[in-house]
């Protein structure tokens, strides 16, 4: 029995499929485990879950195409040529040559019809992970199914690429979508944390939730596992606000530019030397009631503590090569506890050629083995970039990097 072929995508729109695929995105969001999604940091979670729902573009496995040739009568009845009684099934010899096209990623997409697309759609059917396309004649007429099919594998291909064309759009826009959801639904579970605590009773617990998470068969592909992160109940800490955290940043900008209007007083300054005149700027900046705001604590250091902790925190380096550069990151890290702990490191370069140094920073940053996601150049000389902690790696560092030329010789005024 011949079996009957039909049109592929052009059951309904790919378009809507997509959507359908983001609204389950995002549901999957809004599901999660409120106490994992709070203690885990955001890009762990964005590359979890889109993993778990970009959509794999079906492909052919061109290397794998098979074809084969079946001999079976052929029904010739409104053919002229062969003189066939009106009316009358009339059969002659003939066969069906096939095309076993083998698909990876999800198959059932070439249904769907694309953005683009022909007045013609391929025929064709599914049969497991392939799609089979045939060509059926009588025998004198198969010598134009080479011809036939290759037209047919042709136009199949072309369609692929319109399909392609749309789930690449949707899988490059995920990101941002699941980003966006994580964030908003982070923001109401504490808001919403933090209205119980305002009653000054404990945190219940909800019946029958769940003790661990299990990751459901969406599709047979490699899935990310959830990120570490701990179910007990989340406690917010302190935490320097990105406002504040911008204006130290501007303070310590602006010493800079004192350095440089005033070369003289500054030639021959070591690291501490340095730490000392930033210590000046920002406590004349910023106060607290509990007395001096920013402290040193080793040699080198800038320290800005809560409860004993630090919130912020920076380190006045020279530039001695690449190696200067990883050991102050992991001084850095090795100083910070809080969740989203931020710092700053001030590199000043005096003897290598600054330019070169500058462009070898942002590469340095992003090979470290703490580093989070890209390097932000926020200046020509100021790199942001975000780090794992040591201790606990659902806990981030933000780290601001500025490089900076001091003078070595003292320019004579004019």
């Amino acid at each position: 029995m011949q079996l009957t072929d039909e049109l592929l995508f052009a059951k309904a729109s790919l378009q809507d499929q997509l959507e359908e695929k983001k609204k389950s995105a995002l549901a999957d969001v809004e599901h999660y485990d409120a106490n994992k999604l709070l203690n885990s940091i955001v890009d762990d979670l964005v590359l979890y879950f889109v993993a778990r729902h970009e959509v794999d573009p079906p492909q052919i496995l061109e290397s794998e195409i098979e074809a084969d040739h079946a001999e079976h009568p052929v029904d010739v009845s409104n053919r002229f040529d062969y003189g066939a009684p009106f009316g009358r099934p009339t059969y002659a010899p003939g066969g069906t040559v096939t095309l076993h096209v083998p698909i990876s990623g999800e198959l059932g997409l070439i249904h769907y019809h694309a953005s683009a697309s022909a007045l013609n759609p391929p025929r064709g059917r599914t049969l497991g992970n392939r799609v089979v396309l045939s060509y059926t004649a009588p025998q004198k007429d198969l010598d134009v199914a080479k011809e036939n099919l290759n037209g047919q594998l042709e136009m199949f291909r072309r369609y692929l690429k319109w399909t392609a064309d749309d789930i690449t759009q949707f899988n490059s826009q995920l990101p941002s979508e699941i980003r966006r959801a994580v964030e908003a639904r982070r923001e109401r579970v504490l808001a919403n944390q933090n209205l119980v605590r305002t009653l000054g009773y404990p945190l219940r617990r909800r019946d029958h939730a769940p003790k661990t998470y299990t990751l459901p068969d969406v599709r047979r592909r490699i899935i990310l596992a959830p990120p570490p992160a701990s179910t007990a109940p989340y406690v917010p800490e302190p935490a320097l606000s990105n406002e504040i955290y911008d204006q130290i940043l501007s303070v310590l900008g602006n010493m800079v530019q004192v350095m440089e209007r005033s070369p003289a007083a500054f030639i021959g300054l070591g690291e501490q030397d340095l730490r000392t005149h930033f210590l000046v700027q920002l406590n004349g900046q910023f106060e607290r009631a509990t007395g001096e705001t920013f402290s040193g604590h080793g040699k080198t250091d800038i320290w800005l503590r809560e409860l004993d902790r630090s919130v912020f925190v920076a380190e006045c380096k020279f530039w001695k090569g690449s190696t200067s550069l990883t050991q102050a990151i992991d001084q850095l890290l090795g100083y910070v506890v809080w969740r989203d702990a931020k710092a700053a490191l001030l590199m000043f370069n005096r003897n290598a050629d600054f330019t070169t140094v500058v462009k070898q920073i942002p590469g340095l940053i992003a090979e470290h083995s703490q580093t989070i996601g890209p390097i932000e150049k926020i200046g020509e000389t100021v790199f942001r970039s975000r780090l794992r902690q040591l201790n606990d790696s659902s806990r981030e560092l933000m780290l601001t990097t500025l490089v900076y030329n001091v003078p070595t010789t003292s320019r004579r005024a004019s």
